[in-house]
């Protein structure tokens, strides 16, 4: 028996667990700071040789002894606390309702993006190209910006539909083909449907529904199909029901 509510406790608790796992993000970003700003240093003052058509490092000698334990030290922890932040922000995620899958952007982007930082500042305390530390920022950035533009284009797929579905132009569509297709180990009826727009030009739109709904669109089956005037080639103004014909007729 227990006086606190089982939901209550901090590894259970959504907003606990976010709180934890940014604060472990930022622990990996600091990390890969240090570990791309040391080795930045130790690769540039090292001694390398050329044999058999490669670059052999041979020494680094010319390196001050800080900066060489710093790096050898930081390269050999940098991938724990990636690993343990992906895993708490993946549980998380799972106890936020799901998208365990995304906590492998910030693993990929804050690693970049430090490495990237942490390298392009050693560029002014010794003779490192600055060309590597700025293809990792840039690469950082561009990882941790896939959420936020994702989420973005969603949001607007659904705002179109919304719309669509209750402002759009109404026509009635006919089916032309049905199959089926995979998605998530899902099947799914997908049906063609040909439309004809408000200036008389043919159009079509494919449409699907869950196979388990009971519901199988067939060919020449009429659908109202709602869209958007001025974007009647764009998918997402597009809304069709296929769970509710307008009339059915089977072949």
């Amino acid at each position: 028996m227990s006086t606190v509510d089982p939901d209550l406790r901090w590894w259970r608790n959504a907003l606990a667990l976010r709180v934890i796992s940014i604060a472990l993000w930022v622990v990996v970003f600091l990390t890969a700071l240090v570990t791309g700003w040391s080795n930045a240093l130790y690769f540039a003052g090292a001694r390398w040789a050329s044999w058999a058509g490669a670059e052999w490092l041979i020494g680094v000698d010319g390196v001050a002894e800080p900066i060489v334990r710093l790096a050898e030290n930081t390269t050999t922890v940098a991938i724990w606390p990636v690993l343990i932040a992906g895993l708490v922000d993946g549980y998380a995620r799972h106890r936020s309702g799901g998208g365990e899958a995304w906590a492998v952007v910030p693993a990929f982007g804050w690693t970049l993006l430090g490495l990237g930082l942490g390298a392009l500042a050693a560029t002014f305390s010794g003779p490192v190209d600055a060309g590597p530390p700025i293809l990792l920022t840039v690469s950082g950035a561009l990882v941790l910006l896939i959420k936020p533009v994702s989420a973005g284009l969603l949001a607007r797929h659904r705002d179109r539909q919304a719309w669509a579905r209750t402002n759009g132009v109404v026509a009635i569509a006919t089916v032309t083909k049905v199959d089926i297709e995979t998605i998530n180990s899902i099947d799914r009826w997908r049906a063609t449907l040909k439309f004809e727009d408000q200036d008389g030009r043919d159009r079509w739109h494919r449409a699907s529904i869950p196979t388990w709904d009971r519901v199988k669109p067939g060919v020449g089956d009429r659908y109202e199909l709602r869209y958007d005037p001025t974007r009647p080639s764009r998918r997402s103004s597009i809304h069709v029901d296929l769970s509710r014909p307008v009339s059915t007729r089977r072949h």
